[in-house]
């Protein structure tokens, strides 16, 4: 989602997953947003995303006019995926074979 507020500079309010149909909340803080269901705030400083507990952080680079990818060090997986600015984000593994889809609205979208 961290991709989604880069390139459209709207941070997502809700999430929904089209692999699983699950939805999430989401409320935008400075600098980071907060998973409304679980507590949990996620803090973007530079390129870097830092999550409570000594999870990540997960580097972030934005490439091209949809792209990204990134490395996550708690999982030490690399990742890539495209985000830009529209109602839908795409996350890839490190080949590119598994991927996982999520539908976002940001704040002000019709919903």
């Amino acid at each position: 989602m961290e991709a989604h507020r880069r390139r459209s500079g709207r941070c997502p309010v809700r999430v929904h997953s089209l692999g699983t149909g699950e939805s999430f909340e989401i409320k935008p803080v400075t600098n980071g947003f907060v998973d409304l269901a679980t507590g949990i705030m996620v803090v973007s400083e530079g390129t870097q995303i830092k999550l409570p507990g000594g999870q990540g952080p997960i580097e972030l680079r934005l490439t091209g006019d949809v792209g990204f990818d990134g490395y996550d060090h708690g999982s030490r997986e690399p990742f890539s995926g495209r985000a830009g600015g529209g109602a839908s984000v795409t996350l890839y593994d490190r080949d590119r074979k598994d991927y996982f889809q999520y539908a976002v609205a940001a704040e002000g979208d019709a919903v």
